[in-house]
C-alpha cells in the first residue's frame, strides 16, 4: 500500500512551493526591472541625441539635431521650465543683430521730474530695467541715464536687447542650455558661452542676467 502524507505535511510542501515559485518570478523580474528603469532616466540637457527618445522617452524633451550631435533640449521654455542643470536662453539668429539701439533709451517718454527737469522712463511701467552693475541704485527718475531722451531705433516689431541691438520679435526662439562654468563642463564639439553674446540671451527677470552656457564651437 503506497505512503500517504499526512494532510498537514502536504499542505506545508505545497505551501513552500509556492513561495519558491513566488522568489523564483521575483528573481526574474529584477533584471527586466532594472532595464527599464534604466530606460527610463533619460539624459540630461546638453547631451547628446539622435531621436527625442534618446532624451526622455516620455516625450518632454526633445532633441535638436540642428546643433552637432544632437543636444538634448526642451523648446519654447520659461523661467520655470528648465531643469536644474539648465537654463532658459533666448536665442536670435545673428544675422537679424545688425541695428545698434540703447536699452535704455529705447520706446521711452519723457517725464518731468519735482526738480523742473525731465527724465526719460519707461512707456508701460514707468520704470527702466536697470542693470544692478551698471545702476546700483534706483535711477528710473534720472536724467543721466538717458540724457540725450528717448530713442526709437527698432522697429514695432522689433525688441531692443540689453546688448544693444534690435531684434525681431519673430525671430526668437527658446530653449534649455546646459548651464557652465568652463569649456571642461561641456562635451567635444561646445564650448562654455557667455550670454549676451552669438545672439543667446538669459530670460531672466532680473535685467542683464549673466550666465554661461554650452554653445556649439
Amino acid at each position: 500500500m503506497p505512503n500517504r502524507l499526512h494532510p498537514a505535511t502536504w499542505c506545508d510542501l505545497r505551501v513552500q512551493g509556492k513561495r519558491r515559485a513566488v522568489k523564483s518570478a521575483a528573481a526574474l523580474m529584477i533584471p527586466v526591472l532594472l532595464v527599464l528603469g534604466g530606460s527610463g532616466c533619460g539624459k540630461q540637457i546638453g547631451d547628446e541625441c539622435q531621436t527625442a527618445s534618446d532624451c526622455d522617452p516620455s516625450g518632454s524633451r526633445i532633441c535638436d539635431l540642428a546643433q552637432p550631435g544632437g543636444y538634448c533640449t526642451i523648446l519654447g521654455c520659461d523661467q520655470t521650465t528648465c531643469p536644474g542643470e539648465a537654463t532658459c536662453i533666448r536665442y536670435f539668429p545673428t544675422p537679424f543683430l545688425t541695428k545698434a539701439c540703447d536699452p535704455y533709451c529705447e520706446d521711452r517718454h519723457t517725464l518731468d521730474t519735482p526738480d523742473g527737469g525731465s527724465a526719460a522712463v519707461d512707456a508701460g511701467v514707468g520704470a527702466l530695467p536697470l542693470c544692478p552693475a551698471k545702476f546700483p541704485t534706483d535711477a528710473a527718475a534720472s536724467s543721466d541715464v538717458c540724457p540725450g531722451g528717448p530713442t526709437n531705433d527698432c522697429t514695432a516689431d522689433e525688441v531692443c536687447l540689453e546688448s544693444g541691438v534690435c531684434a525681431p520679435r519673430s525671430a526668437e526662439v527658446r530653449y534649455c542650455a546646459k548651464v557652465c562654468s568652463s569649456n571642461g563642463d561641456c562635451r567635444s564639439g561646445y564650448v562654455c558661452r557667455p550670454t549676451g553674446t552669438s545672439g543667446g540671451f538669459a530670460l531672466s527677470a532680473t535685467p542683464c542676467t549673466q550666465t554661461a552656457f554650452c554653445s556649439p564651437q
